[in-house]
């Protein structure tokens, strides 16, 4: 033998032993998850590292412990940045966790495939809410929601699968410090205009001292979401106007067909309108933020580097533990329909009556433990459950009648109001995202302008709709593939047993679910081949 494969040798060696372990304790893993003191071990993921929110569901934990001794409890928190290659990973490999927080992106077919619908149970009065008055109702019902989120509700596939912990508001954080250091005792501004002016105040005043500063912190992760809220002030009364169905939802599809019919196009006055709306908040924030990660705004505006920062209510712990400064909130201050210019394109004040819950977790299929995975999710968002979560971790309730702690005052929902119109992403599909992001930098950096960002736009945007309208039709007949074999096994039920108004009830809505679907996508592709031939 050659000294020189001496080392390869080795190497294969050590790669075969090492395979050969992990092949080990991969097939001799206890498939019942039983720890050694005979107790079921249940497992939960979540990307949430905000600080406290884990000593809240720790601390909930042991209590479910206490309450049942033969289960122990773990919670497996994972980097977001990471989180959705984990959890597909994990289910594609099967050795996933009992409950896993949903990802925001997950796919109707991975839903129906790893995770258990949970449509029956929440029909079910929750065991934990006893002695309240939410003791018979609906486990559902006992959501402020109504379970109606999309993270908790998929209508395609008529199955509720995800239970969630909170719901979130998106606020204006600002720096008590700096801001009467800069500005004496100007109250936070009520209107757009007094928020202009303040920033303007702010930056004179920082220049005078030669302070290192933006009126706002922005990121690729935050800047969206705020220009998304102006923007959608000025598509209000434009997405009213362009909508097929008049349900008081504007969907993708009234909003690219729309666009494809000749109803709107880039240069409407209401969407020009927006555009510079847009434009002027983005101006507000740190050059090039849209390269910026959600920690960079974070940092700016913990080191005092900008008066404000957007986010949502998930941040206020993280903001509280890390600001050396006194803290304060105040709801976006949007145009109102007294403004000059921008207040003819609005009805009035943005509602955020129809703001669903999130942090939703669901029960994975592969689950040995789903009873009981089932039963810790009933523990966390009973009254008293979810009452110990809000307080603990700093985050609004989900649950209807838990009293918020006084500091999460301000991120309650503003209830009246009229619904806002479409921000930038035009209905967020895929395609249309693509478009938009590759030419935002137009309307949003220094040297650009509105007229160049719609002269950009202009030519890919017509194709992008068409490509988001194709997948979605695409989309729905994979979901009415699905739904076929549904419906017979349904149909069958109901004509087997005509006396069980389950089933009747289950046929019915699926039937009118198929139609629904049905009808969209013969209106898609109705639209898609009108466009094709003009």
């Amino acid at each position: 033998m050659k000294r020189d494969n001496i080392p390869n040798l080795v190497g294969i060696g050590l790669l075969a032993v090492a395979f050969t372990i992990a092949a080990i304790r991969v097939f001799t893993r206890p498939a019942s998850d039983i720890d050694e003191d005979g107790r079921i071990v249940l497992r939960f993921a979540h990307w949430q590292l905000e600080s406290g929110l884990r000593d809240a569901l720790d601390d909930l934990s042991r209590e479910y412990e206490t309450l049942h001794p033969h289960v122990r409890v773990e919670q497996v928190p994972v980097p977001i940045r990471t989180y959705t290659q984990w959890v597909k990973t994990r289910l594609v490999g099967e050795n996933a966790t009992d409950i896993i927080q949903l990802p925001r992106a997950i796919d109707d077919e991975s839903l129906a495939r790893f995770f258990t619908p949970l449509t029956s149970e929440v029909e079910q009065p929750n065991p934990y809410n006893r002695d309240t008055d939410l003791a018979d109702l609906p486990w559902r019902e006992t959501f402020i929601d109504g379970l109606a989120g999309t993270f908790s509700y998929r209508p395609t596939l008529l199955e509720y699968y995800g239970i969630p912990m909170s719901m979130f508001t998106v606020r204006i954080y600002y720096n008590r410090d700096l801001w009467r250091s800069l500005l004496g005792d100007v109250p936070p501004p009520a209107t757009y205009e007094d928020f202009r002016a303040l920033c303007a105040e702010a930056q004179t005043a920082a220049a005078r001292v030669g302070l290192d500063f933006v009126p706002l912190a922005g990121s690729s992760d935050n800047g969206p979401i705020l220009i998304s809220r102006f923007m959608g002030s000025q598509t209000q009364r434009l997405a009213h106007d362009i909508s097929a169905s008049h349900t008081l939802r504007t969907t993708a599809a009234d909003i690219n067909i729309s666009y494809l019919r000749g109803g709107w196009s880039i240069d409407t006055p209401a969407l020009t309108d927006a555009f510079s709306l847009a434009r002027e908040v983005s101006l507000l924030m740190q050059p090039g933020y849209e390269q910026l990660r959600h920690e960079d705004a974070t940092f700016y505006f913990t080191q005092g580097r900008a008066l404000m920062v957007t986010s949502g209510s998930w941040d206020a712990p993280v903001f509280r533990s890390l600001c050396h400064f006194e803290l304060g909130v105040f709801e976006i201050p949007l145009p109102d329909t007294g403004h000059p210019r921008y207040g003819a394109n609005l009805f009035g004040p943005a509602s955020e009556a129809d703001s669903s819950t999130g942090m939703a977790f669901a029960v994975t299929r592969q689950s040995p433990h789903r009873a009981q995975a089932l039963d810790f999710l009933r523990f966390l968002t009973s009254r008293p459950g979810n009452t110990a979560f809000s307080r603990r971790s700093g985050w609004l309730p989900s649950v209807v009648g838990v009293e918020p702690r006084s500091d999460l005052i301000p991120f309650l929902p503003r209830i009246d109001g009229h619904l806002a119109g479409f921000g930038l992403n035009f209905g967020a599909g895929s395609s249309t995202s693509l478009v938009v992001g590759r030419n935002s930098n137009i309307l949003m950096g220094a040297s650009g302008s509105v007229e160049k960002f719609q002269r950009a736009l202009a030519p890919d945007l017509g194709p992008a709709f068409r490509d988001d309208l194709a997948r979605a039709s695409r989309s729905n007949l994979a979901n009415l593939a699905r739904q076929d074999v549904l419906f017979g096994g349904r149909l069958a039920l109901a004509r087997h047993t005509p006396g069980d108004p389950g089933h009747a009830d289950r046929l019915d809505a699926l039937t009118e679910s198929q139609n629904q679907q049905e009808s969209l996508r013969a209106w898609i592709d109705y639209e898609l081949g009108r466009a094709s031939e003009n």
